[in-house]
């Protein structure tokens, strides 16, 4: 058996009594936290323009469209929920992979369970084998396939998702296999969107989730696709990046679940600027710093950092998104580091546009990748450091279920109410006694709307 299958055969029997409660933990806080950027989605333009080309493109109606008024296929549901959710800069990150796994797995999930009315164990079950092979194949090519030019969350993503669907139609792993094998074929994301805040991004996403619908749904209709797609001489890793670790793909396989590698976003911001607004916010409110009293800040950083987030013009949502010099404006015009997403008037926001050139970056090849030190020269010549080297969230210090809740009721609150937020959460808490179609309902209210027939 070649790596590919073996991954098949593994996720494919992987079920809800055989994974590990800390682990079945993990994939409840990773479901969690992927619902609470998807109800924020739902107010946001890239979310609604999804809905409506999804409207326009029609459908039959099978499962809930989060924000629109009305029903779609399961493909259109995976691809427009999909990109609602990952068009908000707070869902979390496999940092290993460089990927967001949460747009791309967490939404084809619903919309397969949704359609087929699974159990929220199997919803479960199946999060945590799409993180896996997420996971997996991103960490074997990295960094090769970034630096190539790919963006990991549409191509690694896709086969996530592929792995998530497959084991939730409960797929042979001969059928999962050849699953993956027409995925290769349709993987695609590329990077060159971080030059100019172009909304790509999100749509790759969008297109990730619903290339892993289509590929299991055509695979159980007679398709078939090459079972070696990850490691054959003209397969996927020999065809988008320059160096691989077969072994990555099924090293300790079964013996530890690389969902647990996932980070969190407590707050707004690329991963990227992550620790370095939480060094600022520890400059304001443990160092009793004012704004107005600083002359210009520095930030040392990992030098693809200084390299990917160095954008003191940022005019984008997108864009912004990705500016450490953003990012870092945004904390010191608010006070605190923000948990919530931005909109244009944020963009445009005179006070946090007026701090931006004030704000440098230096790269630091003793740096973490994702950490940051932040020097703030004041007005009288005097200097203060702040050094984060991993953020609060990081993998190795994970949130409990409890903080991610907090951050799902600040940001859910606001847009279907407490009593819908609450309700929600619960759901979540204890998912392997509910159903797919119970958690959608409760979803639908807390994105302000009434589950639609």
């Amino acid at each position: 058996m070649g790596s590919t299958f073996r991954l098949a055969q593994y996720l494919a029997g992987l079920r809800f009594e055989d994974i590990p409660a800390p682990v079945i933990e993990r994939a409840r806080c990773v479901l969690l936290d992927g619902l609470s950027c998807l109800v924020l989605g739902t107010r946001g333009t890239v979310g609604r323009d999804a809905v409506k080309v999804v409207k326009l493109l029609g459908g039959n109606p099978h499962c809930t469209i989060f924000g629109g008024d009305f029903r779609s296929s399961v493909r259109n549901a995976a691809y427009a929920n999909a990109m609602t959710l990952y068009s908000v800069g707070l869902n979390d990150i496999h940092k290993p992979s460089t990927s967001h796994p949460a747009g791309c797995i967490v939404m084809p999930t619903l919309a397969v369970g949704e359609w087929l009315d699974r159990g929220g164990a199997n919803v479960l079950a199946a999060l945590v084998a799409g993180y896996e092979m997420n996971a997996r194949v991103g960490t074997a090519m990295a960094p090769s396939h970034r630096e190539r030019g790919f963006h990991t969350t549409g191509t690694v993503g896709a086969f996530g998702a592929t792995a998530a669907v497959g084991n939730l139609l409960s797929l042979s792993p001969d059928r999962l296999a050849n699953a993956f094998g027409v995925t290769g074929s349709q993987a695609a994301g590329l990077y060159e969107f971080h030059h100019d805040g172009s909304l790509t991004m999100v749509y790759h996403a969008g297109r990730a989730a619903q290339n892993g619908v289509e590929a299991c749904i055509l695979v159980e209709h007679g398709l078939t696709g090459p079972v070696t797609v990850l490691e054959g001489s003209k397969g996927f890793f020999r065809a988008v990046s320059d160096s691989y670790d077969l072994d990555i793909l099924t090293r300790d396989l079964g013996e530890r679940h690389l969902i647990e590698e996932t980070s969190f976003r407590l707050y707004y911001g690329c991963n990227s600027t992550l620790a370095a607004s939480a060094a600022t916010e520890r400059l304001l409110h443990d160092r009793g710093i004012r704004p107005e009293d600083i002359r210009k800040i520095v930030v040392r950083c990992h030098p693809v950092v200084a390299r990917d987030n160095n954008d003191a013009t940022a005019g984008t949502l997108l864009a912004a998104r990705l500016s450490m010099q953003f990012n870092l404006a945004l904390v010191l015009a608010r006070g605190h580091v923000w948990t919530a997403d931005i909109y244009d008037d944020d963009l445009r926001d005179a006070s946090i546009r007026a701090l931006m050139p004030r704000i440098s970056l230096v790269a630091d090849d003793g740096m973490p990748r994702f950490g940051a030190s932040v020097i703030a020269e004041m007005a009288d010549g005097t200097r203060v450091e702040e050094t984060v080297r991993s953020p609060v969230g990081d993998a190795g210090t994970p949130p409990s279920f409890e903080e991610i809740a907090t951050k799902f009721r600040r940001i859910v609150s606001p847009v279907g109410g407490e009593a819908a937020a609450e309700r929600l959460v619960s759901i979540v808490a204890e998912l392997e006694r509910e159903s797919c179609r119970t958690l959608v309902q409760a979803l639908s209210r807390a994105c302000g709307r009434e589950e639609r027939s």
